[in-house]
């Protein structure tokens, strides 16, 4: 066995010391003792040191996190001008700063919105609310249309994307709606 460890400890600059105990199975390994030791000894403290650590990031729960709220069903509708408003982006933000929720209009500017998980509504509250709406359209799935001479324009003011500048606020009862009405002017 001493010729297994007798590179390693050249390398590492220990002595060449063994300590096998005496009634110690012949499958066993001798462990190096003096610097070798030390040094097999620190790297064994900070590798388990290591996965003791890891393992408290692996627990079934996962980890802790700010609490959540509960939510109630929120939905409605986005109008620009009077028309419905389709492809626009709906952020709702708690005057409180705890909790963001957000949706996207359909064809008929209908919205619903989610907090945790697809469609599972926001919590009750006074919230800030932006619309913004990508320009940038879609020939065929995954075709961009080119950019036009000036860039691609908002078909709404830039003010409505900003929750300084909107002026958009509303309420979601505690028994939650899903006849919201956002007007854009």
């Amino acid at each position: 066995m001493l010729q297994v460890f007798a590179p390693l400890t050249r390398v590492l600059g220990a002595a060449r010391h063994f300590s096998c105990p005496a009634l110690a199975p012949s499958f066993l390994p001798c462990f190096p003792t003096g610097v070798l030791a030390l040094r097999t000894n620190v790297l064994f403290a900070l590798v388990s040191g290591f996965l003791i650590l890891v393992s408290f990031g692996c627990g079934a729960e996962g980890p802790g996190g700010p609490e959540r709220l509960p939510t109630v069903p929120a939905a409605g509708v986005v109008t620009y001008q009077g028309k419905p408003l389709a492809n626009a982006s709906v952020s709702f933000q708690h005057t409180s700063g705890v909790v963001t929720a957000g949706g996207k209009t359909d064809s008929d500017g209908r919205f619903t919105l989610s907090t945790y998980g697809e469609n599972d509504g926001a919590p009750a509250g006074s919230y800030r609310v932006t619309v913004a709406v990508n320009a940038v359209q879609e020939i065929e799935p995954g075709v961009l249309a080119p950019e036009p001479p000036g860039g691609f324009k908002s078909p709404i003011p830039d003010k409505y994307a900003n929750p300084d500048t909107s002026g958009l606020e509303v309420e979601i009862p505690a028994e939650g709606t899903t006849d919201l009405k956002i007007e854009l002017r």
